[in-house]
């Protein structure tokens, strides 16, 4: 059974097939995660060489033809590969989200194709590379449905304020009071940096760099685990 259809999507993965023909993971904005053969995409008169670079986001009419989805006719692209590769920090920066999104992002979401889009065209103009990394793992896990609870206990819903906070529970996703505290637990969180899970949240992708985060690393290290667990 062949199906025509028009979409968009962004390059998450190129590969080569032997000396001539190219392999992409395309995530697109209806259809989600598809591979596309490229039959002699490897060489210099592909019209598809310069389209199909990995970050790059594509518009077109595509093929699904005997499970496999091929390229009909593209008929707009943006070279965010090349804006990527202009600095170091911006292509491994882009390797790790194609990576993270490609290992958890499963199935077709538009909000998740946008978010993704958003990532790879702010990071081109980005500041602060470590802020931008936090904010795409904090977007990628409220996205993805299991974004921690900050703003009251897990276990007696308590508004959580400065003087109640008692620590941050990763086992139970979330903050418990000193009420609900059944020992004197330490948290590796404190109500500062709870504050900083809805700043992340809440932030526009345009207002990223403006974030002052003191210890961006323990967030990166915290997201990872938290989808390592949640997903």
């Amino acid at each position: 059974m062949e199906k025509i259809f028009k979409d968009e999507g962004i390059v998450l993965r190129r590969s080569y097939v032997g000396d001539y023909d190219l392999s992409l993971t395309v995530y697109f904005k209806k259809y989600g995660k598809e591979n596309i053969y490229i039959h002699k995409g490897q060489m210099i008169r592909s019209p598809y060489i310069t389209s199909t670079e990995k970050f790059n986001w594509i518009k077109g009419v595509f093929l699904y033809k005997k499970d496999k989805v091929y390229i009909k006719e593209i008929d707009r692209f943006e070279n965010l590969a090349f804006q990527i590769s202009k600095k170091e920090e911006y292509f491994t920066t882009a390797f790790f989200f194609s990576s993270i999104f490609n290992k958890y992002v499963l199935f077709p979401d538009e909000k998740m194709f946008i978010f993704l889009k958003k990532a790879f065209y702010y990071l081109t103009k980005a500041k602060i590379i470590e802020n931008h990394r936090i904010n795409f793992l904090s977007k990628l896990v409220y996205l993805s449905g299991v974004y921690p609870i900050y703003d009251s206990c897990v276990m007696c819903t308590a508004k959580i304020n400065k003087r109640n906070f008692g620590i941050f529970s990763e086992k139970h996703s979330g903050v418990i009071c000193k009420k609900c505290l059944d020992n004197k637990k330490q948290s590796d969180f404190s109500y500062e940096d709870i504050k900083i899970l809805k700043i992340l949240k809440d932030i526009q992708f345009s207002s990223v760099d403006k974030l002052r985060i003191n210890n961006t690393k323990k967030f990166e290290k915290f997201f990872l685990n938290y989808l390592n667990e949640s997903i």
